[in-house]
């Protein structure tokens, strides 16, 4: 059994976007194999209820939350420069989004706490590594890439969101750690261009859902399910489906439907024929079970999409683009249909609207696939943090 110390910027619960998920799931694979997990949460501007997270961690939740007159003037700066570089399409430096007073913290829990392992979640929190002694076994969880990331914005006309900074600095990050965790394997062959440390592939850590079932058959529905947050990829691939592809389905299938659940229903305006917003669900098993299929209609990015890790652990079949099946290409086609365009994509639905029977199918296929998928992350994971072969 090993100490360790997950470090990440959003919750574990609720699971508000696919961080949140990767974050949660990590946590739970880790305790599954026994060892002894804290999480640290790096608390944003806007302040959550940490109860559901106490409820699950315990005594083994810390939060900083750096609220200090300095912190808040240091948060202001910071901001400023991000919209700035977003707004002109710029890159920023590695530690923008780096609040010194998380060091201090995290210096004390090391401390106290004697951790074997200290995994940080995303590039730009790894200065913290410089806090804790060098004993400790250091994994940064990259989750994207972040080099030059507002190119792909710019080449699909849109704004520029969230972190964007350069190679190079890209590669100090990396080597600020140990051994460095990439989502997919495409991914990992870039920050093996960047740094000499070890880059290792660890999946998305979603177990298949137990006793998942498919009520769409017997009650004869025919929603088509999207999930996800408000973050721009999202409503950009949403857009793009409303506009091009349902309208397509509909001609078909006539009372098809897409159902929207998430931060992205706040982010669709105005009443669309064919769309119906959820918000947030009580239970994320009973939508994926409800709906006739599961759509990734995503048009760039980088990392793994989770929301395509997540219908298939549902057991749901999924329609997806190129994007969508990143780090997941050895599934498509028996584990879930990948479309190049917007009719090719509405002719996998409405095939699987129209054939129930393919659907259930196509999603037992995609369930045992995301088994197997599991199962070797899960292994990569206990790999890593046995520090076998890093260091």
């Amino acid at each position: 059994m090993r100490k360790i110390l997950l470090v990440a910027p959003v919750p574990t619960h609720p699971s508000l976007s696919g961080a949140s998920a990767r974050v949660r799931t990590m946590g739970a694979s880790l305790l599954s194999m026994g060892h002894e997990v804290h999480f640290l949460h790096l608390q944003q501007p806007l302040r959550l209820s940490d109860a559901a997270m106490r409820q699950y961690w315990k005594d083994r939740l810390h939060v900083f939350r750096g609220l200090t007159p300095a912190g808040c003037i240091r948060r202001g700066r910071r901001k400023l420069l991000r919209v700035t570089a977003q707004t002109f399409h710029l890159n920023v430096p590695l530690d923008s989004y780096f609040d010194v007073a998380s060091s201090r913290y995290v210096r004390d829990l090391a401390h106290r706490y004697a951790y074997d392992v200290v995994i940080v979640t995303y590039i730009f929190y790894t200065r913290l590594f410089e806090a804790v002694p060098d004993r400790v076994l250091k994994l940064v969880d990259t989750l994207d890439v972040f080099a030059d990331r507002y190119r792909l914005y710019q080449a699909q006309g849109q704004t520029g969101e969230w972190f964007s900074t350069s190679r190079e600095e890209e590669g100090k990050a990396l080597d600020r750690a140990d051994a460095v965790l990439a989502i997919q394997e495409s991914d990992a062959s870039h920050f093996r261009s960047l740094t000499r440390k070890p880059v290792l592939v660890v999946g998305h850590l979603a177990p298949p859902v137990a006793g998942a079932v498919r009520q769409s058959l017997a009650q004869g529905g025919q929603g088509i399910l999207f999930v996800g947050g408000p973050m721009g990829i999202n409503v950009h691939g949403v857009t793009w489906f409303i506009e091009q592809v349902l309208p397509l389905v509909r001609r078909q299938v006539a009372d098809a439907e897409l159902w929207l659940v998430g931060g992205i229903c706040d982010r669709i305006l105005g009443e669309v024929p064919g769309v119906r917003r959820f918000g947030f669900v009580d239970s994320l098993d009973d939508v994926y079970g409800r709906a006739a299929a599961v759509v990734n209609p995503q048009r760039f990015g980088t990392g793994v999409s989770i929301k395509s890790v997540d219908a298939l652990v549902h057991g749901a079949p999924l329609v997806t683009t190129a994007s969508g099946a990143r780090g997941l290409e050895d599934g498509a086609g028996t584990a879930f249909l990948q479309a190049a365009s917007a009719e090719e994509f509405a002719e996998r639905l409405v095939q699987l609207l129209q054939e129930p029977a393919r659907a259930e199918a196509l999603a037992e296929r995609g369930g045992a696939f995301a088994g197997r998928y599991y199962q070797r992350n899960l292994r990569a994971l206990a790999d890593v943090v046995s520090g076998a072969d890093i260091r």
